[in-house]
């Protein structure tokens, strides 16, 4: 056997710095270490998870620390070419037609019609049809420039496909198409292609994703009128001010807090999106708390009437009757923070930007299915969280996304485990020298501490010295101090959360600069999840004339903290935001998975 050692500047570990040439193919070998999924082996090298499987079949019944896996060397791709009608695409190895679909958005069958035979298989090198007419529909308002040539870009640090979408004037989604859905994400050093867009009149859309009805027209208006309803309890911070001293001439009335910040955040975010041919009035009105009488009487104001968004207020009994104003007025209104799905029922004027935790089943699945099908599955559920439900839905929507899984690979099946008073049958159902799954949906602190101190405690008996525990929870689980931190890296720790910052990224530190330069104060949280709203849909008002114009699930927005797109819950309801993001517990530190 011939082994060619050539240097390499590569984003692998220490122990992949080399190409190993066996048989005539290509190879990295990796170590895997402790701790470490097939899905982050995929993610490091941007390598399908079913090539890693076939080159290493061992990995079929589960990764052991120390074990060499050999991941090929992923060729360079050439962007697909567009001739005004089709985008053509060439089918790499092992590359399904949904795989396709789901890399472009659109419809297999729409494929297939373009491609007649496609439906009886694919071979690698084939090229095929990629109906651009149907991307149009996902896109809304975007189409390659057909006569332009690409350009090339050079990832630096802390460059995200957002940053990028922004840099180039293009959209998040069209960088993705050209670049082969861009599935392990971006990376230090890495080339990929840029596509040259061009803008489209909104008369040369077609047929939208959007309930027609809701739109009465969508001629742009140069001025918006926002009304931001929340709770600033002014009354109480005008007696704060009169009875302050010297030394605390600066604080604040506690409750109002969150409003002030929000307040300032949104306008940043209005700023961001104002050009001298849309520009934005903004409608302040304090709600005054849980009070709904104080909200009814602030909409009998006659200049509510004629606004184009509102955004609050924060609580539900104010909500559901500011909502009723904004339907019967056909006024799209926003939630700002977690509320009941009940908001979103018969009323298709409310958007609801935070998910409930049913949505982030999606997400976990998803996870699960990529990384870790083939492990021992459990599903934990706590008999007295309010959350006990979730555990039935995870099962199914595994089970559903299993049947139709790009692959036909043995997976596993979810034990589920209910428990009460004791967590011993949690320990029967563990496999040793096998990663055990276990998601876990409750917010009850107490049972999730006295379920941390079980797991690491079991897997410190000599009888369980190689099992390893992989602990999928929810986000209330990082507020949990009396949860040492080794715990959550010794379990593998994954957990959804609605809001991320990465404060690496070099869009995120020029608004935290500009936040600073206004306001004399630190962005909070709440700061840069009203940016983003703002940001979102105050864009759209100025980009579409609408809000309607964005509902469709695939147009994906991820600003500085949240990732945004609505689905339509029901034919007469409203819409909710489902994206979240996936953290993981790696060398000590959250890092975020998707």
């Amino acid at each position: 056997m011939l082994v060619v050692f050539i240097s390499l500047n590569s984003y692998a570990q220490s122990d992949s710095l080399e190409v190993h040439t066996i048989k005539g193919k290509s190879y990295y070998i990796h170590i895997v270490e402790k701790g470490e999924s097939l899905y982050a082996i995929h993610k490091k090298y941007n390598i399908p998870q079913d090539v890693i499987k076939k080159e290493n079949p061992s990995v079929l019944d589960g990764l052991s620390i120390g074990e060499k896996i050999f991941i090929p060397v992923k060729q360079d791709v050439s962007p697909p070419s567009v001739d005004g009608n089709f985008i053509t695409h060439t089918v790499q190895k092992k590359q399904t037609l949904y795989a396709i679909a789901r890399i472009y958005k659109v419809k297999q069958k729409a494929i297939i019609a373009a491609n007649p035979g496609v439906e009886s298989g694919l071979s690698e090198g084939q090229t095929i049809k990629i109906p651009v007419q149907n991307i149009k529909k996902d896109t809304l308002t975007v189409k390659v420039d057909t006569t332009s040539k690409y350009k090339t870009h050079t990832i630096k640090q802390g460059e995200t496909l957002y940053s990028l979408s922004k840099l180039y004037e293009t959209t998040v989604n069209e960088i993705k198409q050209v670049n082969n859905g861009l599935q392990g994400g971006l990376k230090k050093g890495e080339t990929i292609f840029i596509p040259i867009v061009l803008k489209m009149p909104i008369e040369e859309v077609g047929v939208l994703n959007i309930d027609t009805f809701l739109v009465d027209s969508v001629d742009k208006k140069s001025i918006y009128k926002i009304g931001l309803l929340l709770p600033f309890y002014l009354d109480e911070n005008d007696e704060m001010v009169e009875s302050r001293n010297a030394l605390d001439k600066k604080s604040i009335y506690s409750k109002s807090k969150f409003a002030i910040e929000f307040y300032k955040g949104f306008l940043s975010g209005l700023d961001n999106v104002t050009t001298d041919s849309s520009k934005f009035q903004v409608y302040v009105y304090d709600t005054k708390g849980k009070d709904s009488v104080c909200t009814k009487k602030t909409l009998q104001k006659e200049a509510c009437k004629n606004l184009d968004l509102i955004v609050g207020p924060l609580f539900y009994s104010n909500f559901i009757e500011a909502a009723e104003f904004a339907k019967a007025n056909r006024i799209p209104i926003v939630s700002p923070v977690k509320q009941n799905n009940k908001i979103l029922l018969g009323n298709p004027f409310v958007f609801k930007s935070i998910p409930s935790k049913p949505s982030l089943i999606n997400q976990i699945t998803t996870l699960v299915i990529d990384s870790f099908k083939v492990g021992n599955l459990i599903a934990v559920e706590d008999n007295n969280a309010k959350e006990k439900s979730l555990t039935d839905l995870y099962i199914k929507s595994y089970n559903e996304k299993i049947v139709i899984a790009e692959d036909t690979l043995i997976s596993s099946q979810i034990a589920k485990v209910n428990l009460t008073n004791s967590f011993a049958p949690v320990l029967t159902q563990l496999k040793r020298n096998q990663n055990n799954v276990l998601f876990v949906p409750s917010s009850n602190s107490t049972f999730i501490t006295n379920l941390f101190n079980y797991l690491v405690n079991t897997l410190n008996k000599k009888e369980f010295k190689n099992t390893q525990i992989t602990l999928i929870g929810l986000e209330e689980w990082l507020k949990y101090e009396n949860i040492d931190l080794e715990y959550f890296q010794r379990l593998n720790v994954y957990v959804p959360v609605n809001q991320y910052i990465n404060y690496e990224d070099s869009l995120t530190n020029n608004f935290i600069q500009k936040y600073m330069a206004t306001n004399n104060t630190y962005p909070s949280k709440t700061s840069f999840l009203a940016y983003d709203i703002a940001n979102y849909f105050a864009g759209n008002l100025k980009e579409y004339g609408s809000v309607f114009f964005i509902t469709a699930p695939q147009n994906l927005i991820e600003n500085h903290s949240i990732k945004q797109s609505f689905f339509k819950t029901g034919i007469e309801s409203g819409y909710e935001n489902t994206n979240s993001y996936m953290l993981h517990f790696e060398d000590y530190m959250l890092k975020r998975v998707y």
